[in-house]
């Protein structure tokens, strides 16, 4: 039998950021069970993997950390809206430990996957919201490219044999 306890983790956390979403039950329920879906069709350790190595980062990099938390406080403190704290929060987090920014592509493209879905369920301003919100994961994508690019230029060399 397979433990899920970062994806139960993961799960708590986004049924967390949906209640203060303030959802209609109908659509929560919808997106409680695509996430629970996908959880299952996809292979377990691609998750333990990311969190664990994630959570192995920020153990070594502690300082980056309190910087990013002090970060948040201030967004706080200036009165962003809670999007934006979350979205500026991503880009510095993967900028800062080095992180694949092919994840945040990922958000991206299940925010876009998402858009018609809500459209076919008459869920129109939720598609607007998804659809900016994966326009924000896709500029931290190129944003977070072009810095590995700029850190690791052999990376990207082509063979000219």
């Amino acid at each position: 039998m397979h433990h899920y306890v970062l994806e139960e983790i993961l799960l708590v956390v986004t049924v967390v950021f949906l209640l203060i979403e303030g959802l209609d039950w109908f659509l929560f329920l919808v997106i409680i069970a695509t996430y629970v879906l996908i959880v299952l069709l996809i292979n377990d350790t691609f998750f333990s993997k990311g969190i664990k190595k994630g959570l192995k980062d920020i153990k070594k990099d502690y300082l980056y950390f309190f910087l990013i938390l002090i970060f948040v406080v201030l967004l706080f403190i200036w009165q962003f809206s809670f999007e934006s704290i979350i979205f500026i929060t991503i880009f510095v987090s993967f900028a800062l430990y080095n992180w694949d920014s092919r994840v945040v592509a990922v958000g991206a493209l299940i925010s876009l996957i998402s858009c018609p879905i809500l459209l076919i369920i008459k869920q129109d301003a939720y598609a607007e919201k998804m659809a900016a919100y994966a326009y924000y994961f896709l500029v931290i994508t190129v944003v977070l490219q072009i810095i590995e690019y700029k850190r690791h230029p052999d990376r990207f060399k082509d063979d000219e044999k």
